[in-house]
């Protein structure tokens, strides 16, 4: 640039000395009596303000390519947030909304069908948005699959109407998925009520509202950002934080609630829970950091923690009999996350394990939820044969809940199932509960499984669960989870 306009400035002196001594640049001087001089001078003249005009143009192209997403050719967040501003600056309060858009399960799809169709899908949807947003709306591609989308409407049922027509792509999918494959996608929003507030706290408020609906009962529904998520992201912040300094420092506790048998009423094990005693806060509730540790991972860390605690108390009590016999056979159960079933050597890690303390592996019970069948049943078969190779038995938690239940009987590899808890939330007498809690438990017998019926609370429950022919029971009416030095002294107490 600066050669240019030394150039351009070098010219425009020659060509004003041009004018202002014209003796010695007119025609009549015999330096430049021919007209060739001056043909060259329009040239120069004509070819500086060429290069200029050129390097002008390439600066606006250059603006333009630095303020736009190199993929989808939106707005980039800069450019978007500057936008936002100067719209907001003119904008009444709870006029606008900002939307957080994402692709549910975005990786999967390049890893399977390659990044090339990621990126296309991300084009086509960039398109899309384009094409049906309302008008006066704003687009912008933050990042990967995330977008975020200013659209001057507050209304919920009308932004929920929107996102789904934001959503509705499957046609544009047409050549790039097979037929079969459904995007899912997860939606948040927060209404722009302070016009004053920074733009990247609006963007962040739309991206938690995402976050937190997701993780909901309803995660493909548009999430609308309270002060309560405000507060949930807060403390799933501080949880996150904390859990590594409270693993170190051995916060962590193993509690086991025990279980029981209906035909003699005497303890035959315990399932192992883990419970969280924060160095200010206390006991900590399981589902203020066990759905959160699941969602990041850190569950599986506390399976290895809870099995191997699990172990070494079962070692404890093998020897603590006479002459260092055991006392009495007991089996404990520990859950197993969802997060295990993408490690393939799990069943070797915990077959090591038990054989580090040098426990059968037929007094420990892997329980896996009915609800990890719907997110990947190959998986979860894999993972099941795995453990009932190495030994252990298998138990299904929650049976009933889900839809599958009956085709899971079929194909898995169990040996124990407990009762889904909410069958036996209905108060009152339940001619459909009786039937379906009967039915189930004839089943599990003519497939010679055991059944465990978990969440009972009071004597009516005890009494009809027995009757059926159930044959083990846990709850709060028997014994809440405890310590393991309680848990051991109950199990003394029971060899009396």
């Amino acid at each position: 640039m600066s050669f240019i306009k030394k150039n351009i400035s070098l010219f425009s002196l020659f060509f004003a000395g041009s004018l202002c001594f014209p003796q010695q640049f007119s025609l009549s001087d015999k330096t430049f009596t021919n007209p060739i001089v001056y043909i060259i001078f329009v040239l120069a003249a004509l070819f500086c303000f060429c290069v200029y005009w050129i390097s002008k143009e390439s600066r606006k192209r250059l603006r333009d390519v630095i303020s736009q997403d190199d993929l989808t050719g939106l707005p980039t967040q800069k450019r978007f947030k500057a936008e936002v501003r100067r719209i907001l600056r003119n904008a009444k309060p709870g006029e606008y909304t900002m939307i957080s858009l994402d692709i549910v399960k975005y990786r999967y799809i390049t890893e399977t069908f390659s990044q090339e169709v990621g990126n296309s899908i991300l084009i086509e949807l960039a398109k899309h948005l384009e094409e049906v947003v309302p008008q006066g709306s704003l687009i912008c591609r933050n990042y990967t699959d995330n977008f975020s989308i200013l659209i001057p409407i507050s209304i919920f049922p009308v932004m929920e109407d929107y996102v789904l027509l934001f959503t509705n792509i499957k046609p544009q999918m047409t050549n790039l998925l097979p037929e079969h494959y459904q995007i899912e996608f997860s939606s948040g929003a927060y209404i722009i009520e302070d016009i004053n507030e920074d733009v990247t706290i609006i963007i962040e408020k739309a991206d938690t509202a995402r976050e937190l609906g997701r993780n909901g009962l309803n995660p493909n529904r548009l999430a609308l950002y309270t002060d309560q998520m405000r507060d949930d992201a807060e403390h799933e912040k501080n949880i996150t934080l904390d859990m590594n300094r409270a693993f170190e420092n051995q916060e962590f506790q193993v509690y086991y609630q025990p279980k029981f048998r209906f035909d003699n009423g005497k303890i035959m094990g315990a399932e192992a829970l883990i419970r969280w005693k924060h160095h200010t806060k206390g006991m900590l509730p399981p589902g203020d950091f066990v759905p959160l540790f699941e969602r990041n991972g850190f569950i599986q860390k506390i399976d290895f923690f809870v099995f191997e605690n699990v172990c070494k108390f079962l070692d404890h009590w093998n020897k603590s009999g006479p002459n260092g016999t055991c006392p009495m056979p007991i089996t404990i159960s520990c859950n197993l996350s969802r997060a295990q079933l993408y490690n393939p050597n799990v069943a070797n890690m915990y077959a090591d394990i038990a054989g580090k303390y040098q426990i059968a592996p037929c007094q420990v019970e892997i329980e896996l939820t009915e609800s990890l069948m719907m997110d990947n049943k190959e998986r979860l078969l894999k993972a099941m044969n795995d453990i009932k190779s190495a030994g252990f038995s298998i138990s299904v938690d929650d049976f009933g809940s889900g839809f599958s239940s009956l085709s899971l009987l079929k194909d898995i590899p169990a040996n124990v199932i407990k009762l889904d808890k909410e069958f036996l939330n209905t108060e009152g007498e339940n001619k459909k509960e009786k039937v379906i809690i009967n039915s189930v438990i004839n089943m599990a017998k003519e497939l010679n499984l055991t059944t465990v019926a978990e969440g009972v609370e009071d004597q009516n429950q005890s009494d009809l669960l027995k009757s059926m022919g159930c044959d083990i029971v846990q709850g709060f009416f028997y014994a809440r989870p405890m310590p393991e030095d309680q848990y051991e002294s109950l199990l003394k107490t029971s060899l009396n």
